[in-house]
């Protein structure tokens, strides 16, 4: 959060664990050392804890630990697939995303492990939470029509609204489209989408909640037939 790490997912020990590197650095420090996968990690807002999913108790759960890696606990009783935790600002909601097909869709609970809610039953993933902690953002799509949408909801009131970010993809294969990041402000999102030629890229658009923006939507990076831009 104070921009001096990244955290990250490896296979350098031979097995997939959690990863931080020290920007000014170039530091690289191993953070968990399980035989199962631990991956798709975040840090609190305040840096002293982080988020990740993993399949140490069969399949993947939501888990938490201080910054280090140490006192990891489960978070989540999702007993398929949860996936892609955030935290809220204040430190009350993680706000994940299940693939469990009787619990499909957008979820919150408490950091200890109580108070889930099914926030949104849509087929989707990858959420991530404003800066202020009042909305989060998730990727809905529909297959059939290769076109997935970038919408929004407010995580305490379980108000969900639309905002014109719509990415419509060329073909199936290939970057997870709409795949999205808060502006450090709150007032755009960054988001992977294909360009009219189907070059993948970087994108930045307007946030104002309950407004289409699309028309202030840009490219920024990447967009290049050389190589595929996939994450940020």
């Amino acid at each position: 959060p104070d921009g001096t790490q990244v955290i990250f997912s490896s296979n350098r020990s031979g097995q997939l664990d959690l990863w931080t590197m020290t920007l000014a650095t170039g530091e690289v420090r191993q953070i968990t050392d399980d035989a199962t996968a631990d991956w798709d990690p975040a840090f609190s807002p305040d840096g002293r804890s982080i988020l990740w999913s993993s399949d140490r108790t069969g399949h993947l759960e939501i888990w938490m630990a201080n910054a280090d890696g140490s006192s990891a606990r489960r978070v989540s009783d999702d007993g398929l697939d949860a996936e892609n935790p955030t935290l809220t600002r204040d430190g009350k909601w993680v706000v994940y995303f299940s693939s469990n097909p009787q619990k499909m869709g957008l979820w919150k609970i408490h950091p200890d492990g109580s108070g889930a809610t099914h926030l949104v039953a849509t087929p989707g993933n990858i959420p991530d939470v404003s800066p202020d902690g009042r909305y989060a953002a998730y990727l809905s799509y529909e297959v059939t029509l290769q076109q997935a949408e970038i919408r929004f909801i407010e995580v305490e009131s379980e108000s969900p609204f639309s905002g014109g970010f719509v990415v419509t993809a060329r073909r199936r294969t290939g970057p997870v489209w709409g795949r999205m990041r808060w502006f450090p402000d709150g007032r755009a999102l960054a988001f992977i989408a294909p360009d009219e030629e189907g070059v993948s890229g970087v994108y930045v658009q307007d946030f104002v909640a309950g407004v289409n923006t699309r028309a202030s939507r840009r490219k920024v990076a990447g967009f290049s037939p050389d190589y595929i831009t996939e994450s940020l």
